[in-house]
């Protein structure tokens, strides 16, 4: 017995129309989200048909140009503009069906046309786009392909016929999606300046050979765009192994000994060296990101081809993995390799950083035992300066006191001035020592507080 959990009330009523649920607060984003993963979908394709895909490089600038550049088309053919927030504008103008899509750095064009000619690669889908349209796409072509898709038998993967097609040019070929159709390229630009992809389906949906097709271009586009960090890393590399070697030389001047000047002329070439590094590496991490990126998306289109090789022909899959590897690997090199610099030049920072700290550390206890030497010497020179004011002050005040005798002597006073004057010697020396020290003590006390 069914509950009604799904769509009814605890009481089994169903829900009305306007309910508390579709009152619910929503994300801004929620329906765009949902229907992410539904904006780019596969053509539905019939054989025999033609596809002339295009992919430029596009700036901030050039793809609001793209965009108004799609625009002008719609228009021309009367057709439905392109939503001004899209990313993809697929229309039929009539004749011939128009795909685009924005990408993060590039737009890509794919126009297909109904039929095929003989030979296959006569004639393309470009033929009835206007010319003066065409001669006017922004942006800089880095990737473009011609595709045919036939529903005739494919011929002899070896034989003279296929060889004509391709200008005679070696051959990669395979059979694709589960052995339902057969696929041959060259993986190179022919005299139209154009790449050749020839699809025979066999027993592919409609559904199958959009999809085949979508893959197959894409797998054109992101092997190129994989390769755009590959002139980048030849030119950075031999410069981070300069990096690395000056480093090393730096390194080794460590040894020697400490000194402030030689210090800081080291800091210098070290601050130096990783502006250099740093400059290196904002230079390269997107590309280099994004080469690892479109690797990835080789990889994920390879797969989805499920290649069976034909024996005696390289397939397009392994001949990528051959070829690409090296690429992506020296890529990754020079990437590890600036990392790598930036860290020890890090570590080498910390380390002088640690020298010239133990060195100044050095330097504030000399500093601080000669302070604590001449602080001795004050003392001891205080305390002669005490012991001569002791006296001075005794000398001065046993005079002063004989004075005061003689006075009173010869005020007729029955005293002896020298012997008074002598008996009163330590009497005076034992006070003036007395008051001296009192008033050092009471300095001393006020200078703690």
């Amino acid at each position: 017995m069914n509950s009604g959990a799904d769509d009814r009330g605890h009481l089994g009523e169903r829900l009305p129309v306007s309910s508390p649920i579709q009152r619910l607060e929503s994300h801004p984003l929620r329906e765009e989200l949902y229907e992410e993963v539904h904006e780019r979908p596969s053509p539905m394709l019939r054989a025999p048909m033609r596809a002339s895909h295009m992919v430029f490089l596009t700036d901030e600038h050039s793809q609001e140009e793209a965009f108004d550049h799609v625009c002008r088309l719609a228009r021309r053919y009367s057709a439905n503009l392109p939503n001004a927030h899209s990313t993809c504008y697929y229309q039929d103008l009539g004749g011939f069906e128009i795909r685009w899509e924005k990408h993060t750095e590039f737009s890509s064009y794919t126009f297909l046309r109904r039929g095929i000619t003989d030979p296959p690669f006569s004639d393309n889908a470009l033929a009835v786009l206007p010319v003066d349209w065409l001669e006017a796409t922004p942006g800089l072509m880095i990737a473009a392909a011609h595709c045919v898709i036939s529903d005739a038998p494919a011929p002899d993967p070896f034989g003279p016929e296929l060889a004509d097609w391709f200008e005679g040019q070696t051959l990669f070929g395979s059979r694709i999606v589960d052995d339902r159709a057969r696929v041959f390229t060259t993986l190179r630009l022919h005299s139209d300046g154009f790449g050749r992809i020839l699809l025979f389906n066999k027993e592919l949906s409609d559904y199958q050979t959009g999809r085949t097709l979508q893959r197959l271009l894409e797998l054109e586009t992101y092997r190129i765009m994989c390769l755009l960090g590959l002139p980048e890393a030849r030119d950075i590399g031999p410069r981070a192994a300069r990096l690395d070697r000056q480093l090393a030389e730096i390194m080794d001047e460590f040894g020697g000994v400490s000194d402030g000047n030689e210090d800081q002329r080291l800091l210098n070439e070290l601050t130096s060296l990783a502006a250099e590094v740093e400059h290196y590496r904002s230079a390269t991490n997107y590309r280099f990101a994004a080469t690892r990126a479109y690797d990835s998306l080789v990889g994920r289109r390879k797969d989805d081809l499920r290649e069976i090789k034909f024996s005696g022909m390289s397939s397009i899959g392994k001949f990528l993995e051959r070829r690409l590897e090296p690429a992506i690997r020296t890529c990754q090199a020079v990437e590890d390799q600036l990392e790598s610099v930036s860290r020890r030049i890090d570590r080498a920072t910390d380390l002088l950083g640690a020298r010239v700290d133990v060195g100044i550390e050095s330097q504030n206890q000399q500093l601080l035992g000669e302070m604590n030497r001449r602080g001795k010497l004050q003392l001891r020179m205080q305390q002669t300066v005490e012991g001569l004011s002791v006296a001075a002050i005794s000398y001065y005040s046993v005079g002063l006191l004989k004075f005061g005798m003689n006075a009173m002597a010869a005020a007729g006073w029955p005293v002896n001035p020298d012997i008074g004057a002598g008996l009163s010697v330590p009497v005076v020396v034992v006070t003036v020592w007395w008051l001296i020290r009192k008033v050092r003590r009471r300095l001393t006390s006020d200078d703690a507080e």
